[in-house]
């Protein structure tokens, strides 16, 4: 059943925002694959009790000290991140009749900006679908609170 559009992607500027759209609509193909997506990166494992290892628990960054040593493992720590929630979904997906419109191909993690200056982090990701279309968005967070 696909879910309500609460997502809204810039068509300018591709960044994911939360909210509800002026008419909400339910999402189908490749816009309720990238939902998914989104949710799964940002959902913090163990919040669900139904499913407590769910999630890539992106969040659990946030707070942590950002100077240039801590780059590297920042970095690595994302691309786990999006690793695992792909490897998620992908599991989640094999015994459901999904349509190909709606079932993950791959997630690729198009790029990591960070600012020490504002200690913010811009995360662009390309998601593409098993009927062969694909669509980027990012996420852009204060690592500093």
């Amino acid at each position: 059943m696909p879910d309500v559009n609460i997502m809204r992607i810039d068509p300018t500027t591709r960044r994911v925002t939360w909210g509800w759209n002026l008419l909400p609509a339910r999402n189908t193909g490749i816009e309720l694959l990238v939902q998914l997506v989104a949710k799964t990166i940002l959902t913090t494992a163990g919040q669900d009790y139904l499913r407590p290892e769910y999630g890539g628990s992106i969040l659990s960054l946030t707070g942590r000290s950002l100077n240039s040593n801590d780059i590297p493992r920042l970095n690595a720590d994302i691309a786990y991140i999006v690793r695992k929630s792909e490897e998620q979904i992908m599991r989640e997906q094999i015994d459901k009749p999904v349509s190909a419109s709606e079932r993950l191909k791959k997630i690729t993690l198009l790029g990591i900006d960070i600012s020490l200056v504002t200690g913010v982090i811009r995360i662009d990701i390309l998601v593409e679908n098993e009927s062969g279309e694909a669509d980027r968005f990012n996420f852009e967070a204060s690592v500093r609170n």
